[in-house]
């Protein structure tokens, strides 16, 4: 197919080899459903300059996983960010000079500041600054908001209801940029806007990752990301409003939504989806859309939602075990801070390293016709949800005496139903009225409710595929899962 700009491929465009064919497992994390305030953000629970020293030590831990980031390098794909065509060659090579610069930056900028003047010091970072940007003219030159230019509706149905935006991560100039939307498009048949997140070189943009999600600060970036999607919210003509983000897209998108809940109406979200690939964020909230009164008795006939039914219905998180940012971000962040809230199911490829979108992510998950990450069985982390589940205080698994857990302590009388598999998948959603009824006249007992629900929950959903758990894939080659 020809367009008038450039001839886009068409998937699929190769199976990716298996590295690790002998552990080709994933492991799936449910998502976090504890309505309670035992959860929240690490940014509102610690100061930021103690989150950014906390940060600074996981990224030494995490050094010797940097070379994961680019393997494996080799692809045939034209869309891959290392397919060896010029522009990618000469993005590559810019990137290695902006990443030297990085280095030699971090080396010497505090012996610099100890040894020289004030004036001096900051006529420094102005040359380097200016020399830095220099380098970036080639990536960065081009609009903020671009558009995918393939021919992705050729033979497909148009869906006029529908937005699709994406946000890109570190180190993605504006070609590499060009080439993620045209990818996304191309697998997932719909026009995709991709916002720029602008690169200054890998470790200049590991360093704003560091400020972003440490001080919650806001970059140009997040801001245009933070206006389109009010306006898609609140456009009415739009009826569904997917967001894709990818690494430091991740953190972007995060602190966006922060904002966004406090801004739209708390309706206008039920037609957002998000999923996110290598997320580098520390947090990912996700309020809670209906919380029971104490003081106002549950009757049957009432029927109230779900404790876990929260704003946006669908959230995923797609990582690779060996992935650096990944385990920067969402693996961190979702597993091993069992109070901090990160709402969403994760799937982590296990075995598999890289963290390149469309060579690492796309290619091996959703490009091909059948795709062996589809069709792996999931490894249901069954105890970490529980765990999640038991809304701690603190940084704790211990199991809390049933008196503080139940609320309020002296009316509850909780009771367990039976639970049934639901037929269809999209009914999970709902199983927390299957599990945790209160009886007639008493309030929630969030603690318990919760984490026998999320057992429960994690016990259906083990043994099944990526295929039958994954919400992303029922939208490619144009498909709606709706």
């Amino acid at each position: 197919m020809v367009h008038s700009r450039r001839r886009a491929p068409t998937l699929p465009l190769w199976q990716p080899r298996t590295l690790f064919s002998a552990n080709q497992t994933v492991s799936y994390l449910p998502s976090q459903t504890t309505p309670d305030s035992g959860t929240s953000s690490l940014n509102f629970r610690s100061g930021p300059w103690k989150l950014l020293v906390a940060d600074i030590k996981l990224v030494v831990t995490l050094l010797l996983w940097v070379p994961y980031i680019f393997l494996p390098w080799r692809s045939t794909n034209p869309y891959s960010e290392l397919y060896p065509s010029w522009k990618n060659m000469r993005d590559l090579g810019l990137h290695i000079v902006l990443g030297l610069l990085g280095f030699i930056w971090l080396i010497i900028v505090i012996p610099v500041w100890i040894a020289a003047p004030g004036l001096v010091f900051a006529l420094f970072m102005l040359f380097y600054c200016a020399l830095t940007a220099l380098f970036c003219v080639p990536l960065d030159c081009g609009p903020r908001v671009v558009q995918s230019q393939t021919q992705h509706m050729s033979g497909r149905e148009i869906r006029d209801g529908e937005n699709w935006v994406f946000v890109n991560g570190v180190a993605a100039g504006n070609h590499w940029l060009q080439a993620n939307v045209d990818m996304i498009s191309e697998i997932f048949g719909r026009p995709v806007i991709g916002i720029h997140n602008r690169t200054y070189g890998t470790v200049f943009d590991l360093v704003e990752c560091l400020i972003q999600r440490c001080f919650s600060y806001a970059t140009k970036d997040t801001r245009v990301l933070y206006d389109h999607l009010k306006g898609v919210l609140l456009d009415n003509n739009i009826q569904k409003c997917v967001v894709i983000a990818h690494s430091q897209g991740g953190i972007i998108l995060s602190t966006a939504l922060d904002s966004l809940f406090a801004d739209v109406p708390s309706g206008a979200f039920e037609k957002m989806e998000i999923y996110t690939f290598g997320c580098a964020a520390n947090h990912f909230n996700n309020p809670v859309r209906f919380v029971p009164s104490p003081f106002q008795p549950q009757t049957p006939s009432a029927d109230p939602l779900a404790p876990e039914e929260r704003l946006i219905k669908y959230i995923e998180h797609y990582c690779n075990e060996h992935d650096f940012v990944a385990r920067f971000g969402a693996l961190r962040f979702s597993k091993d801070k069992l109070s901090n809230r990160f709402v969403g199911k994760v799937f982590e490829n296990k075995g598999h390293g890289g963290h390149l979108l469309n060579q690492h992510y796309l290619d091996r998950m959703f490009a091909g016709d059948s795709s062996d990450f589809l069709e792996m069985a999931v490894e249901v982390e069954e105890d970490r949800a529980a765990q999640r589940a038991q809304i701690p205080g603190e940084e704790t698994v211990q199991e809390e005496p049933r008196s503080s857990r139940s609320w309020p302590p002296a009316r509850t009388d909780f009771r367990m139903a039976s639970v049934e598999i639901p037929n269809d998948l999209e009914q999970m959603r709902t199983l927390g009225r299957s599990i945790a009824v209160p009886a007639l006249g008493t309030g929630w007992d969030f603690a318990a409710g919760a984490r026998a629900g999320a057992r429960a929950s994690a016990e259906i959903q083990s043994g099944r595929t990526v295929r039958e758990l994954s919400r992303l894939w029922r939208y490619k080659d144009g498909r709606s899962p709706d």
